[in-house]
C-alpha cells in the first residue's frame, strides 16, 4: 500500500478546518469561507520545489498539536517559503525580515496546489514582531493557530484574538498584527485580487 501523500492530507485538513472549527469568530467571514472551501475542493496538485528562508525554522517549535497542526508538520518538508516582494530590510527592518515568511497551500503561484481564484497559506511572524499597517485589494481571513496575538483593522482598537477564531479583512481595509512573546502562526486565505501583493501604509 502506498504511503499517504502529506500534501493531500494537508489540503484535506484545511478543507475540514474551513468547514468546521474555522467558522468560529467573525460572522462576516462565513460567506467567504464557503467560497474558499469550494475552490479548495477543485484545487489541483502543483508542488513547486521546496524552499526555506530564515523564518521557516520557527515553524516546528510553534506548531500546535491540535488540527490542522499535525497535517502542517507532516507536509512541512514540501513547503516553498516566500516573502512579500514589496517588503525588505530597508522598509521593514532586518529583524522583521528574519522572522517573517509564509507558505501557500493553494493559490495561483508557487503553492502546493493550484487554485487560480484564491490564496490559502500559513503566515509565520517571530516573537514580538509587529507587522505594520498595510492593505491589499484581496478580501482576507486570518485564523491564528497560536494564542496571544493582537490584531487591529481600520479605526478599531487592538484586540487579542483567540486561536482558531476568524478575523475578516474586507478589500483595502488597513490592518496590522503583533506577535506575542512567542511565534505567531496564522492560516490565511485571500479571494479576489490574488496577484496584487500587500503594500505598507505610511
Amino acid at each position: 500500500m502506498n504511503a499517504p501523500d502529506p500534501a493531500r492530507l494537508l489540503l484535506d485538513a484545511i478543507i475540514a478546518f474551513y468547514n468546521g472549527p474555522g467558522r468560529a469568530g467573525d460572522s462576516e467571514a462565513r460567506p467567504m469561507l464557503d467560497a474558499v472551501h469550494a475552490d479548495l475542493m477543485r484545487a489541483t496538485p502543483a508542488m513547486p520545489a521546496p524552499r526555506t528562508i530564515a523564518a521557516s525554522t520557527l515553524l516546528e517549535a510553534a506548531l500546535p498539536e491540535s488540527a490542522p497542526g499535525g497535517a502542517i508538520a507532516q507536509a512541512a518538508p514540501l513547503f516553498y517559503w516566500r516573502q512579500n516582494p514589496n517588503y525588505s530590510a530597508a522598509n521593514m527592518g532586518a529583524t522583521f525580515m528574519a522572522g517573517y515568511g509564509y507558505v501557500e497551500f493553494a493559490g495561483p503561484k508557487d503553492a502546493l496546489f493550484h487554485a487560480p481564484n484564491i490564496r490559502v497559506g500559513l503566515l509565520v511572524l517571530g516573537p514580538g514582531l509587529h507587522y505594520p499597517l498595510h492593505a491589499h485589494p484581496a478580501e482576507e481571513i486570518y485564523h491564528p493557530l497560536t494564542d496571544g496575538s493582537s490584531w487591529r483593522r481600520g479605526d478599531e482598537d487592538w484586540r487579542i484574538v483567540p486561536a482558531l477564531h476568524a478575523i475578516h479583512h474586507p478589500s483595502m481595509i488597513p490592518h496590522e498584527t503583533k506577535a506575542p512573546v512567542s511565534t505567531l502562526l496564522s492560516l490565511y486565505c485571500w479571494r479576489g485580487h490574488t496577484t496584487t501583493e500587500a503594500r505598507l501604509i505610511a
